[in-house]
C-alpha cells in the first residue's frame, strides 16, 4: 500500500511539474528560433571568422586552427549573441580542439573536419532552408528540462504524414545561465547523441 501511495505522489508531482514547465518549454524553443533569426541576419559576421587555415600552398592542407581568431569569435559571442553563454563557448572550444586533433592526425585530408557544413544551423543547406525546415508547423517539438539543463528535440517530417518514429530528429542542448535559458551547443542529429 505504501508503494502505491508513493507511486501516486510521484505521478502527481511529475504531472504538476510538467504543467508548470509549459511556459518555460516555450521559452526554450523560442530561444532557438530567435537564434536562427539572429544568425540569418548576421550570417556574414559569423562566417567572417577564419577559425582555421590551410598552411599549404593556396590555403590547402595541412589545416591548422587559428586560436587567436577563435578568441575573437568567442568575444563576439559574449558581446553580441544573447542566445548563447559560457556553456556554448565551452562546447565550441571542444569542437575546435577535436577539429585540431583531426587536422594533426590526417594532415593530408582535403576537407576541414568540423567546418565542412554550416555549424550554426546544422546542415549543408542555406540558413533560409534550414530555418524553414526546423520551424515547419508539421514538426514535433519535445522539450525536456532537468534542473538547469534542457534539451529541445525537433522531429522533422521526412515525408507527408510521417509518424513520430519516422522523423528526422535533431537536438539542441540548453543550460540556464544567470536565470536565462541559453543554447549550450549547436543543433545536431539525435543519432549523434546515442
Amino acid at each position: 500500500m505504501r508503494k502505491c501511495i508513493l507511486f501516486f505522489l510521484c505521478l502527481v508531482l511529475f504531472a504538476t511539474t510538467q504543467a508548470q514547465l509549459s511556459a518555460e518549454q516555450k521559452t526554450i524553443r523560442k530561444v532557438f528560433f530567435d537564434f536562427l533569426s539572429f544568425y540569418q541576419k548576421n550570417e556574414k559576421k559569423f562566417n567572417s571568422f577564419q577559425l582555421y587555415k590551410g598552411i599549404g600552398k593556396e590555403n590547402n592542407p595541412p589545416f591548422k586552427m587559428q586560436w587567436k581568431e577563435a578568441d575573437r569569435y568567442f568575444a563576439y559571442l559574449r558581446s553580441s549573441v544573447p542566445y548563447v553563454g559560457e556553456a556554448y563557448i565551452n562546447a565550441e572550444k571542444a569542437h575546435f580542439k577535436y577539429a585540431d586533433s583531426c587536422f594533426k592526425a590526417d594532415p593530408q585530408e582535403e576537407i576541414a573536419a568540423g567546418f565542412d557544413y554550416d555549424r550554426w544551423a546544422g546542415g549543408q543547406e542555406s540558413i533560409q532552408y534550414t530555418k524553414k525546415w526546423y520551424s515547419s508547423a508539421k514538426n514535433k517539438y519535445i522539450v525536456t528540462i532537468i534542473g538547469n539543463k534542457a534539451e529541445l528535440k525537433i522531429g522533422c517530417e521526412l515525408w507527408e504524414g510521417a509518424e513520430v518514429k519516422d522523423r528526422s530528429w535533431n537536438i539542441v542542448p540548453f543550460v540556464k545561465e544567470k536565470g536565462k535559458w541559453k543554447m549550450a551547443d549547436n543543433i545536431y542529429p539525435a543519432e549523434a547523441a546515442n
